[in-house]
């Protein structure tokens, strides 16, 4: 579970401009970058219209106060023609920020997805100090409020700023120094009082409503992780709807879910609570300064010294300056959940960082054989799971990893494959494709044909058919090409059927299979194990099963031992075990490539294989000995 790290504000700083820039220095952002040059300047016609209208109030109420009649209709036509390019200026803009706003999205998702996929980072992740919760909330949800929120704040601020410039200056000029009669109290009122009120008055609620607001900020941070901790436990469920009902779980996941929806509710009502506290002083703070001007003005109104015009005029350059300088208060809500994005997209992004750096055993791809030398494995806790590992296998060989539950043959897979950081040595591969068949295993989104040949592309009839048939799938032919969640659609041993066609239909270099055929019977797992053999008579075969049915498709075997050395067993010695070979062993040192085609030659599979184990073992190794004998 992440927890929010704290960072000194240059740390947080540079941490956020990592976010920002990679996608404003990037190629693609070359038409980002003319759109924002036009909200700029839609930004800045924006405030001038916003000039223009102050000085209407002015011209407009002053024909009002003197009763002209003609000047009247002439500021409803001049009002007129700046409402309808204030109504041209907003739309478009508003558009063209939404443009650079899914421009921006779209490049960062993709920046961070792969980011996210490459180089095993989605898998490493487990392994750093700090792990990350929900990572697909955070490419989803998180970078989706980052752009948009980070877009809009800035430019609501910039534009606040030229605000800002801009009435200040016209407020300036409207409160020049004067001498305000209270009774029998003269006030002398500097040159731009005005200004001066505006800015102690917008201090003042800028400070108190950060500090009464400020918890916001962590509650907002925990309210994502919980209400994505939600959504992950109704996915959950979803998905293993049918263990679950099985297990007649119902009552147990729906305590489950009311808990973390409770979390969900309880940070809510935290969050309802402090927005009160927070909602109570800024709608009260605004609501002062729509009548602050006009208690400091109306003085001057009374007794003569300004028009009905320059008092409305004072109010909404008061207004505009103290709007500007009050950005922070009117978005306290906004900024608190915008500050809280960056906290977990920051956070997120240096657990990547941190992923990508933790080093596994380097995989050589070279020659034809998958070699594994010095191979020492240990768990996250240290302990030793293989010290000094050694095996080699050549095209045709299978190899069957054996060993009691805990003992790390999953662990070994997963060094082989590359991705466990705790070990050390040298893993050669074959040069081809290699294959991981796992006991569950992954069926993507899409037809059927599709999760057959995952992670190639769909293959016509004429090749897939003859193979779903022999891999007793021969039921589904007519669900090919139908769309569905078949993860969830095929029972688990068909999951591992459709793994084994996968296997003969891709044709790998080498095949790694986990409890690949662990639930289907033993004849299904016969028929299955004599079709891949027969296919794959080139193709090197690693896999770890509990069954001794499975020794007889193949040659070696590597065992777990007490020691924690790993022996690998030939195949004489395998077959007395009663593993079927019909050669002899011969050692790898002393096998040239004429001995070693007669080797494999032998080593072919049939449809034989599909006979009562032993019997086929016995019967084996009397034409063995009888051959030998001869």
């Amino acid at each position: 579970m992440s927890k929010e790290k704290k960072r000194t504000m240059g740390e947080y700083l540079v941490a956020f401009m990592r976010l920002i820039t990679p996608f404003w220095r990037s190629k693609e952002s070359r038409s980002c970058r003319f759109l924002l040059l036009m909200v700029f300047i839609f930004s800045g016609l924006s405030v001038f219209i916003a000039k223009q209208v102050n000085t209407w109030y002015n011209d407009f109420y002053n024909s009002l106060q003197e009763y002209d009649i003609d000047a009247f209709w002439s500021e409803m036509v001049i009002f007129c023609v700046i409402a309808t390019f204030h109504v041209y200026v907003a739309v478009t803009n508003a558009y063209v920020k939404q443009k650079i706003m899914i421009e921006w999205r779209h490049w960062l998702s993709t920046h961070f997805m792969r980011k996210w996929l490459s180089n095993g980072v989605f898998y490493k992740m487990q392994f750093s100090e700090a792990q990350t919760d929900n990572p697909d909330q955070r490419i989803a949800a998180d970078l989706d409020e980052f752009v948009s929120l980070t877009f809009s704040l800035t430019i609501e601020i910039l534009t606040s700023l030229a605000m800002l410039v801009t009435f200040f200056s016209v407020l300036w000029e409207l409160s020049a120094a004067v001498d305000m009669h209270i009774g029998d109290t003269v006030i002398h009122l500097p040159d731009g009082y005005l200004c001066y009120l505006a800015v102690i008055y917008a201090a003042i609620g800028t400070v108190l409503t950060f500090i009464i607001g400020r918890p916001l900020i962590r509650l907002n941070f925990r309210q994502q992780r919980v209400e994505a901790d939600y959504r992950f436990s109704l996915v959950r469920i979803r998905e293993n709807a049918e263990s679950i009902a099985m297990y007649r779980g119902t009552k147990e996941e729906g305590v489950y879910l009311e808990e973390r929806f409770g979390q969900v509710v309880k940070n809510v009502y935290n969050i309802m609570l402090k927005s009160v506290h927070v909602g109570f002083f800024s709608l009260s703070y605004n609501q002062a300064s729509v009548v602050f001007p006009f208690i400091i003005s109306s003085p001057l109104y009374f007794a003569k010294t300004i028009t009905l015009g320059s008092l409305i005029q004072i109010s909404s350059a008061f207004g505009r300056v103290q709007d500007s300088l009050s950005t922070l208060i009117n978005n306290f809500a906004s900024l608190a959940r915008w500050k809280s994005v960056i906290d977990r997209l920051v956070q997120y992004n240096e657990n990547m960082e941190e992923a990508a750096g933790i080093t596994t055993i380097p995989v050589d791809e070279a020659g034809t054989v998958l070699a594994a030398e010095g191979l020492s494995i240990t768990s996250p806790d240290g302990r030793q799971l293989m010290l000094d590992g050694n095996f080699k296998l050549r095209p045709g060989d299978a190899m069957l990893i054996r060993g009691p539950s805990g003992c790390g043959k999953t662990t070994l897979f997963r060094t082989l494959a590359g991705l466990w950081p705790y070990a050390t040595g040298r893993i050669n591969y074959p040069l081809g494709e290699v294959l991981f068949l796992s006991q569950r295993p992954y069926i993507p989104l899409g037809t059927l044909r599709r999760a057959i040949c995952y992670p190639h592309a769909p293959l016509p009839d004429h090749v897939i058919l003859p193979v779903i048939e022999q891999t007793h799938l021969g039921h589904l032919v007519q669900k090919l090409d139908i769309e569905g969640n078949w993860g969830q659609i095929l029972s688990l041993g068909e999951q591992q059927r459709v793994a084994f066609a996968r296997a003969i239909l891709l044709h790998p270099q080498v095949v790694f299979m986990d409890e690949a055929s662990s639930a289907v019977d033993e004849d299904l797992e016969n028929s299955l194990y004599t079709e891949l053999r027969n296919h794959l008579t080139s193709s090197i075969i690693v896999s770890v099963g509990h069954r001794s049915t499975l020794k007889r498709f193949h040659n070696c075997c590597l065992e777990w031992a007490e020691d924690l050395n790993w022996n690998m067993v030939d195949s004489a010695e395998y077959a007395e075990d009663g593993c079927f070979t019909d050669k002899k062993a011969v050692p790898d040192e002393h096998m040239d490539d004429e001995s070693f085609e007669r080797y494999r030659a032998g080593s072919v599979y049939t449809k034989e294989h599909t006979e009562s184990g032993r019997t086929s073992i016995l019967r084996r190794l009397l034409e063995f000995l009888g051959r030998d004998g001869r």
